[in-house]
């Protein structure tokens, strides 16, 4: 561990022209602050302690969060990116919820101190070698949920897997998404016996969460859209590679379309007014409470936590990061549960079983150009959009059961 601490240390100092900027900002200040110590009372009794990376994950432990809660758990959340921290503070009122530690021997074992673990649970993948080190010497027993490993990720461990294995295989339980994902885990030196195959748990909570959205007239009337003749298409967690796509065909579309922008990082909402603006395209940003023009073609919803409502509305989703093999795409379980028609990029690959099986269903459809989606908007009113929901639902349903396998794994450890 000591090793580990000055192979950190010399990378900041390498890397310190970098994030000497963040220095001299409050913000950054206290997000460093509180990565260092957790800002929370020391637990007197044990804790689970659960681990997520972003936003997406934090969302996608709702149920899992609901069902612990029920049994009598205490449950602390922590959070890598601010963007999810915000967010889970956000939809978890009643929970405590801390930024994830910095990797340093000391620092994590302030946090241990202070939450009590008695079963750490790592959603997705999320290795920290001294994090994980300092655990097992505790004899704290850790489980990973949801896991998965995409074709690039997996390349690099491998390559690093003389190092990394030793600390894989302190994880006493690996609970994956696919068989795929368990062929990689076990080529990175894990026992079969602590793999096991539960799904993916967002497809579980993606059917949990249709049932609790608001009506299409109270989604209208939030977003000030009042009685919209249009119909919807809705940009969700938009990057610059689908905007690129998207803005072009904005304006031979918005006699019919009016277009929503929903970004995965709220900050970039005025880099795409300018986008929008340079295109002399007229649009409106939500947090600044414009009143809705009738003329208006494209509306930037620059607030977290409300996409699911809007796609809920939404004639056409247009799935964002599925132009970028380094991002992936984004949740494609939240729109086929909703039954809608989804369209976007070739790389799917965060989501490659039911992406690939909601193409093949004529659920998914590519679009790589701008005149691709107006030909394709163009023949919306020809689609079968009863069939296309209907296979939308079946592949959802065919994969729910993640969250009921998770929770007998996490049982085997809390008794």
């Amino acid at each position: 561990m000591l090793i580990l601490d000055i192979l950190y240390v010399l990378l900041l100092l390498c890397t310190f022209p970098f994030w000497v900027k963040y220095i001299f900002k409050k913000k950054y200040r206290r997000l460093l602050k509180d990565r260092l110590r957790p800002q929370i009372p020391a637990c007197s009794e044990p804790t689970i302690w659960l681990h997520a990376v972003s936003v997406g994950e934090v969302r996608s432990l709702k149920s899992l969060i609901q069902r612990l809660s029920e049994k009598k758990q205490d449950v602390i959340l922590s959070v890598t990116t601010p963007s999810g921290y915000e967010f889970a503070r956000k939809e978890y009122p009643g929970l405590r919820v801390i930024l994830s530690p910095l990797d340093l021997s000391f620092t994590v074992k302030r946090f241990i101190r202070c939450l009590n673990p008695k079963l750490v649970i790592f959603n997705e993948l999320e290795v920290w070698p001294n994090w994980i080190s300092l655990l097992r010497r505790k004899n704290i027993p850790m489980l990973l949920i949801n896991g998965r490993i995409s074709a690039a990720a997996f390349r690099r461990y491998r390559f690093f897997s003389f190092f990394l294995w030793r600390f894989f295989r302190q994880i006493d339980c690996f609970l994956v998404q696919n068989n795929i994902y368990k062929k990689r885990f076990q080529q990175l030196r894990i026992p079969a016996e602590r793999i096991v195959v539960c799904g993916n748990i967002k497809a579980d909570e993606a059917d949990r969460s249709m049932r609790q959205l608001p009506t299409r007239q109270e989604v209208l009337a939030h977003l000030r859209l009042g009685s919209l003749s249009k119909k919807i298409i809705t940009l969700a967690s938009s990057h610059g590679g689908s905007e690129s796509i998207v803005i072009p065909a904005i304006e031979r579309l918005s006699a019919g379309f009016l277009f929503i922008i929903v970004p995965r990082h709220v900050q970039r909402a005025q880099t795409i007014a300018r986008q929008l603006k340079r295109s002399g395209l007229k649009y409106a940003i939500f947090s600044r409470q414009q009143p809705m023009a009738p003329d208006i073609q494209v509306l930037i919803y620059d607030r977290m936590g409300y996409l699911l409502p809007i796609m809920s509305v939404t004639d056409i989703v247009f799935m964002g990061g599925t132009h970028d093999a380094k991002i992936g795409g984004h949740n494609l379980y939240e729109p086929a549960a909703m039954g809608k028609l989804i369209v976007g990029g070739p790389h799917y690959n965060n989501f490659p079983d039911i992406g690939s099986e909601l193409e093949a269903a004529g659920v998914y459809h590519q679009i790589n150009q701008s005149q691709e989606l107006v030909d394709f908007a163009d023949r919306f009113q020809d689609l079968d959009l009863d069939r296309i929901a209907q296979k939308a639902l079946k592949a959802v349903a065919q994969r729910k059961g993640s969250l009921a396998c998770t929770l007998d794994q996490i049982q085997r450890f809390i008794g």
